[in-house]
């Protein structure tokens, strides 16, 4: 069996491409906005009579006003003074996050919905807060605890027209922890009545078949996520994206099953106004350097390393066009490649070793890699590539988006104490809310810490085989070949091949400058010198 998780690029690129947090089937309610009816079954009227009671009522009604800051002071009064075992209790803290919900603040919002969740079913409001976990996920980018709260309810706790959504976060959930045949069971209920949603499904389970070293059923998800993409393109969000990331992936399965040349026709399919175009040029260089075609895969090489993308890390391509020239017999442009990339990258390297010891604080390292987001400008290149390196990771990326929310969400209760009939609630909330982002920038952290160690690990893997392709390279000038070395040459003549002109095309010599409109149509015309030796 192929190993599909076994590429010749860095592990950092591996095609796990997660999808967006969100694959809303409806809009979420705007701020301000009346929450949507839940679907689920209305939960028991507490009893009538005391306190607490009419002080429930006039919050709910209030709330029903669109009066939320106020309702949410009436809710808070009965939270900090009844006891949880109460039906009241209950009520109001359901009611609390429905108010500050539609207040737009739903990181706070969910602290309440989560404890409810986590009593389960003996919470009278348990069923009607599964809505609002899915409304909440929608509207928050990169937050993951909702997936965990809305796995723990049974099916039949699912609104009829949430079910596919929410077999989906499931699914999402159950990939993220591990459990892919659990995820593969909660996608395979997503019906077509969802387009959107069972696109996006069709795609993780394609995934969750890589994962499992399952190249058929995984090219088989991709093709019929492109199939339905094609037949229902009005009806799925970002459809092109979604595309792009399956064309990827096809391309990718061909590649680790050796079929190199279909490999290729798919990552000619990403266009350059795609954000994984640079991804699938510097992969398709590999596929070109397997299929023989060192000509085109140093013409792709050529534009990774210009300089409209100096900033972005792919240090393998060094090694790459190196080993080609190794390979056809140009030893003086083998070390040429070499010797730079070993200089720049060996101080990349120790940079990093530096950055990494001077950061055993995960809160502090997410500060570290923040400040370099909004300051690049002060930054060495070296530092930026460090960085890009760190969030190449969607869940870290995610997790910076998220931490960026909830400082939105912050400023938006910290502006909540000019008023002064708001201020025990604010005195109430923000605790909660900073003790979420140090959790949240803790993780970030430690996430981007743990990419970074790869990272580190797979740059002195690449040094390693720099330094043995610039040994190799040294003998060879010398007539010293080792036998293994001698075997990888490139002895039959036609290793260039020819460019195509047509009269759409002009072959245009390189002369030191790039264009953008030349950028991935490159081509380094390139003759084996192996055969005259």
């Amino acid at each position: 069996m192929t190993d599909l998780s076994k590429f010749p690029w860095a592990q950092a690129m591996v095609f796990l491409l997660v999808l967006p947090s969100g694959a809303p089937a409806q809009t979420p309610p705007a701020e301000g906005a009346a929450p949507e009816p839940a679907a689920a079954a209305p939960a028991p009227e507490p009893p009538a009579g005391g306190a607490f009671q009419i002080v429930l009522n006039e919050g709910k009604r209030l709330s029903g006003q669109g009066q939320y800051y106020d309702a949410a002071l009436l809710f808070h009064k009965i939270l900090s003074e009844a006891d949880e075992a109460e039906p009241w209790f209950q009520e109001a803290q359901y009611e609390m996050g429905v108010a500050l919900f539609n207040l737009g603040l739903y990181v706070s919002a969910f602290g309440y919905f989560d404890r409810i969740a986590d009593r389960g079913a003996e919470h009278m409001r348990y069923r009607q807060t599964l809505p609002w976990l899915v409304r909440i996920h929608r509207v928050i980018p990169g937050e993951r605890s909702t997936l965990f709260r809305m796995a723990s309810y049974p099916l039949d706790a699912y609104p009829p027209e949430m079910t596919d959504e929410l077999s989906f976060y499931t699914g999402q959930y159950y990939y993220y922890e591990g459990s892919l045949n659990k995820s593969l069971e909660a996608l395979g209920r997503i019906s077509t009545r969802s387009p959107n949603i069972y696109a996006k499904g069709m795609y993780l389970k394609g995934v969750a078949h890589v994962r499992l070293n399952q190249a058929v059923p995984a090219s088989e998800a991709f093709k019929e996520t492109l199939r339905f993409v094609s037949d229902n393109r009005g009806a799925v969000e970002d459809a092109a994206r979604l595309e792009e990331m399956a064309v990827m992936a096809l391309a990718r399965i061909f590649y680790s099953t050796g079929q190199f040349d279909t490999a290729i026709r798919y990552y000619d399919q990403v266009p350059d106004s795609s954000d994984q175009w640079l991804d699938s040029l510097f992969e398709k260089s590999w596929a070109y350097f397997q299929d023989g075609r060192y000509a085109r895969a140093l013409g792709n090489i050529q534009t990774v390393n210009s300089p409209y993308f100096e900033e972005e890390f792919y240090p393998e391509a060094h090694v790459l066009k190196a080993v080609i020239f190794f390979k056809n017999c140009h030893y003086d442009e083998a070390l040429e490649t070499i010797d730079p990339f070993y200089k720049e990258y060996y101080d990349v390297m120790k940079e990093l070793e530096g950055t990494i010891k001077g950061q055993s604080d995960p809160a502090r390292f997410y500060q570290y890699l923040a400040s370099i987001s909004v300051k690049g400008g002060q930054y060495s290149l070296k530092v930026k590539k460090i960085f890009n390196a760190a969030l190449a990771d969607r869940r870290v990326r995610s997790l910076f988006e998220f931490v960026v929310h909830i400082n939105r969400e912050m400023a938006q209760i910290e502006e909540l104490r000019k008023h002064p009939v708001a201020k025990a609630l604010v005195e109430f909330l923000a605790p909660d809310i900073v003790a979420y982002r140090a959790l949240t920038m803790t993780e970030a952290g430690r996430l981007a810490y743990e990419r970074l160690l790869r990272v580190h690990k797979e740059l002195k893997r690449l040094l390693s085989q720099a330094l043995r392709v610039r040994f190799e390279a040294l003998n060879a000038q010398k007539g010293i070949l080792g036998e293994a070395a001698q075997t990888e040459m490139v002895v039959p003549a036609g290793g260039a091949g020819d460019v195509a002109v047509d009269v759409e095309h002009v072959l245009w010599p390189f002369d030191g400058e790039y264009w953008k409109d030349e950028l991935g149509s490159y081509y380094y015309p390139l003759e084996s010198l192996c055969r005259k030796k």
